[in-house]
């Protein structure tokens, strides 16, 4: 028995009472309760341009031919912006963004805590994010590739660290590329009253000369989490790679 008094201890404390009779401590007892809606903080976190956010941690150090590849492709998506038809991404194909973005998404995140798991519900397409605590990381042939890959924490003090694997790789973060061993530390803790940190650490030895590092920042809001699905979606990818409005589906809609 896991908690509560063992078995074979009931009759010892009629008379001698036992040793291993108290109930085991939750372990969960000194942690702080971070469930709750979140907003990316401060409000104006993206900067002059929503669709174009800086990178959170500077430039990326990339490898070669990564850092050529991702050069060029700037340079195309600014060509294609410049144009009126703007590259596809994640969210013009309704798909989800993927880890680590799901915690930086300009749309607001609820945590929802439980002693086994912590849950990340995304407003963005209804998103759903699974940290198993105190859970062992499976071996990486194990793991299925997934948008926001497996992620096991625990807490250390007050504060969630919590390792991710198994991402997909086509899943990007402000474009950058990554493989299959790609490892994202988080850290996650109250910084103020109502105010929450996750610092964000990408470690992937395929694509990185260094670890990249950047610190999310968010604030507590009385705001309810509603449905958000694409289902109506009325644009198309064009045959430049770039995304325009599908009159056909237009009018049909109307």
């Amino acid at each position: 028995m896991r908690y509560g008094i063992p078995l074979v201890c009931t009759l010892a404390l009629l008379a001698a009472g036992c040793n291993h009779a108290k109930e085991e401590p939750r372990s969960d007892a000194k942690v702080p309760d971070i469930s709750g809606t979140w907003l990316r903080y401060p409000d104006d976190w993206y900067g002059p341009d929503p669709d174009h956010p800086p990178l959170p941690g500077g430039p990326f150090d990339l490898k070669e031919p990564y850092a050529t590849q991702y050069a060029a492709l700037k340079k195309k998506e600014a060509a294609a912006d410049a144009a009126g038809t703007p590259l596809v991404n994640a969210s013009s194909r309704c798909l989800p963004e993927g880890m680590p973005t799901i915690m930086g998404a300009i749309y607001p995140i609820q945590i929802v805590q439980t002693r086994g798991q912590v849950i990340v519900l995304a407003e963005f397409l209804s998103q759903v994010r699974r940290i198993w605590l105190n859970d062992k990381m499976p071996a990486l042939e194990d793991i299925n590739p997934a948008y926001n890959g497996y992620s096991v924490g625990k807490w250390e003090g007050n504060t969630l660290v919590i390792r991710t694997k198994g991402v997909r790789e086509d899943v990007t973060f402000y474009d950058l590329p990554h493989g299959r061993d790609m490892t994202i530390t988080e850290r996650i803790r109250p910084s103020a009253p109502d105010h929450l940190v996750d610092e964000v650490t990408i470690e992937d030895p395929q694509t990185l000369n260094k670890p990249y590092r950047f610190t999310i920042e968010y604030k507590k809001s009385d705001y309810k989490i509603q449905e958000y699905v694409c289902d109506n979606n009325m644009l198309q990818v064009n045959a430049d790679g770039g995304i325009d409005l599908n009159v056909d589906a237009i009018i049909q809609n109307k």
